[in-house]
């Protein structure tokens, strides 16, 4: 039997990184598009860090669309048309879309992190969030809660570079430096309405450790990790044996490929929720 799942007409889009061994992409994103009807392909490309602008021009001149991992999320900004507001202000790229060879960057890992603690069932919206780490991650966390009206606070090994951080994102606020701080990670003071894990602490094969103090993990309301290999991370663990909420960082990894789809697909209605919560499930089922 002839195989006609992909022709001339297939949309193909693609993962971009200097090593892919273990991503997960092509099967979330082959996943949505085979339930939502969408003739397209998803690919893994690795590309050495010479070869870059290369194949970058390849993927503009036949691709719909591409994702960005690392090392290569702010060193493929020069080579794009333009990025939008997220991207300026956290410098870094993520998701590509091709609109007539015009090639648009765009950050979705912070609407995907949002998106798995709403679905865990807490608010993101003008809440007191206390942000571990102050790299990249932490800075498209902090970015994205303080556009939707949060208080935001970094605990981080350098108080500094956090400062630094927090001066930056203020820029990108009208009120920003009214609704930041920042403490070194053995000094946070306050309570918190959520705890975000952006650093890679308690990541394979480290799992028994933890950035902070079980008292400052109390002093808070719900927890979410961005780590999530495990699954159950040391800091859920012990915010589990408080009884406090807790949100596992694999639908982070899940949504922001939800997000990147919506750029690609112009759509908000691509794919119902209950579809989209079939193919996260199958997903935990395969990581297990």
């Amino acid at each position: 039997m002839l195989d006609e799942r992909i022709s001339a007409k297939t949309k193909r889009f693609a993962v971009l990184g200097e090593s892919l061994g273990h991503t997960w992409s092509p099967q979330i994103h082959n996943s949505l598009f085979a339930v939502a009807g969408i003739d397209a392909v998803y690919l893994p490309i690795t590309v050495p860090r010479d070869k870059l602008p290369s194949a970058v021009d390849v993927l503009r001149s036949c691709f719909a669309g591409f994702n960005v991992t690392i090392p290569y999320k702010e060193q493929i900004i020069p080579l794009l048309d333009e990025v939008d507001d997220a991207v300026r202000a956290c410098g870094a790229v993520n998701t590509v879309e091709n609109r007539g060879g015009r090639l648009i960057g765009h950050i979705t890992d912070g609407l995907g992190m949002l998106r798995a603690i709403e679905e865990g069932g807490v608010n993101t919206r003008d809440i007191d969030v206390l942000i571990l780490g102050g790299g990249g991650a932490a800075r498209v966390a902090g970015y994205e809660f303080l556009t939707r009206g949060c208080r935001v606070t970094f605990a981080v090994r350098s108080v500094e570079k956090g400062q630094a951080l927090a001066r930056s994102l203020a820029d990108t606020q009208r009120d920003g430096m009214t609704r930041l701080n920042v403490y070194p990670l053995d000094g946070v003071p306050g309570a918190y309405d959520l705890l975000v894990n952006c650093t890679p602490v308690g990541m394979y094969p480290n799992v028994c450790e933890r950035q902070v103090d079980i008292e400052v993990i109390a002093r808070c309301r719900a927890v979410f990790d961005a780590v999530y290999n495990p699954r159950v991370t040391e800091l859920l663990d012990v915010a589990g044996t408080l009884h406090i909420p807790c949100i596992e960082g694999l639908g982070m990894l899940f949504y922001q490929a939800v997000e990147a789809e919506r750029f690609w697909f112009g759509s908000e209605d691509f794919l119902p929720e209950r579809v989209q919560q079939q193919i996260y499930l199958e997903l935990l089922a395969q990581m297990a």
